[in-house]
């Protein structure tokens, strides 16, 4: 994991990122490595940069190849596109570069999804069969698996279901998918499910994963990918976010998160903001007031509370709850929806008003800041989450140097703080190489 940080006004966006890179290992043992690239340069020549967070590569290509590729190769009128619009040719690239979507690589992703969403079942049933064990003891267990295996299949496909499906999929249904799904589900045979699976089962959970394919980005597998500068003809910046984990039927799976744009006028809302990525908890407390930890805690004792207080004194005071009709409505259910009617309004009322003063606030200061200000604030909200973590019984997923630019229109971007694996002292013939083909001329070695 990581924390970024893009702090944006009318002067400009100035953006920092720690180093620390997750790597998953077997048995739960993660590997953390502090010198991870997440900050690039988008271009050489307009005032555009990407920051990277989540997973460090896609389909096995690690995003650091692929954005300097993308610089090597600006789109053909990128003096006149939006940041939005960057983020789009930038997905086009990924999407049709040859050497980045593999179809090999690609059935690993697919085959990868598989194998978590049959891990989620496996679990699920788990909990469910020490559940009936406990209660009446059935012993039919092939026929229990395969009651427990539908049914779970069948929840999680209503639930799926019901949301929007990823917006880079518009167009695509479950019968599209299909096809392809029963073609890997077929291939794994008889080993699918701890029993002998009929046709009718296995067709629920290619239909489950057709739904997983069209509407979830809930993987280890995403990346949070953040593109942000001027555009063209922008006279202010702007930042444009997407979520993205996969590929299917010819198509990126992603959805976009974030999507700002930086307004004219000193004291309209848009003037200035501070956005952060990945964990976002820290950040969150200190410029919204409150994190969603402290609200799902709230909201959850809320509920409990209320529903046992109203259950408890009624019984003890051998009260009854009447309907209009004479019908007796039981306690506990009362005190279910008392809760959860306070506990909503308590989210919805309370909490959205503090977090919006909070960040009002805070947005009227970064509106009014100087460029230096933005960039002091930038790498402080980054060191702040750093230094939570090594405070906590954290894994040490923040951490690491902190790579600090800044975009402005007139000095493009400017790297402000930037680790480097070797020394410019000590290379100057990468220098000559470098800076010789940006100003057009040769190189002792006949490079240009």
């Amino acid at each position: 994991m990581t924390t970024e940080i893009a702090v944006i006004n009318r002067l400009g966006v100035a953006l920092a990122a720690d180093s620390a890179v997750t790597i998953p290992g077997y048995g739960g043992n993660d590997k953390v490595f502090d010198t991870g690239d997440k900050l690039f340069e988008l271009s050489e020549r307009f005032p555009v940069a990407l920051m990277v967070n989540g997973s460090m590569d896609f389909l096995g290509v690690p995003w650091e190849i692929i954005a300097k590729e993308f610089r090597c190769t600006p789109p053909q009128d990128a003096a006149k596109i939006t940041i939005e619009q960057w983020m789009e040719r930038f997905l086009e690239f990924l999407s049709t570069h040859p050497t980045v979507i593999k179809p090999d690589d690609v059935r690993r992703w697919q085959d990868g999804l598989i194998q978590e969403e049959l891990d989620d079942l496996n679990e699920h049933v788990r909990d469910r069969i020490e559940i009936i064990a406990t209660e009446d003891g059935e012993q039919n267990v092939h026929h229990l698996l395969q009651r427990l295996y539908t049914e779970a299949m069948t929840e999680r496909i209503e639930q799926l279901v019901h949301l929007t499906p990823l917006k880079s999929l518009d167009g695509l249904v479950e019968d599209d998918i299909l096809p392809t799904v029963r073609s890997l589900v077929g291939e794994i045979g008889s080993d699918l499910m701890p029993f002998d699976t009929n046709e009718g089962q296995r067709e629920i959970f290619c239909r489950l994963i057709a739904q997983r394919l069209l509407k979830s980005l809930d993987r280890f597998t995403v990346t949070g990918l953040v593109i942000c500068g001027f555009g063209g003809k922008d006279l202010f910046p702007s930042l444009c976010a997407v979520e993205i984990d996969g590929h299917v039927i010819q198509r990126l799976r992603y959805q976009q998160s974030h999507n700002v744009k930086i307004e004219r006028g000193e004291k309209e809302k848009g003037t200035g903001t501070a956005i952060s990525f990945a964990q976002t908890d820290v950040i969150d407390r200190l410029l919204k007031g409150t994190d969603s930890r402290f609200i799902d805690g709230a909201r959850d004792f809320i509920k409990e509370n209320v529903s046992g207080s109203l259950e408890q004194n009624f019984s003890k005071l051998k009260l009854k709850i009447v309907r209009s009709d004479g019908g007796e409505i039981a306690a506990s259910d009362m005190g279910g929806l008392l809760g959860d009617l306070i506990a909503s309004q308590f989210e919805s009322r309370f909490v959205a008003k503090l977090r919006q003063e909070f960040e009002r606030k805070f947005n009227e200061t970064i509106a009014l800041m100087p460029k230096q200000d933005l960039i002091e604030l930038a790498e402080a909200l980054v060191s702040i989450t750093a230094i939570e973590r090594k405070a906590s019984d954290d894994a040490g997923t923040v951490g690491g140097p902190i790579d600090v630019a800044l975009i402005t229109r007139s000095e493009g971007f400017v790297w402000i703080k930037r680790k480097h694996h070797f020394s410019a002292e000590l290379n100057p013939r990468y220098m000559w190489r470098r800076f010789s083909k940006m100003l057009g001329k040769e190189s002792d070695d006949g490079e240009t």
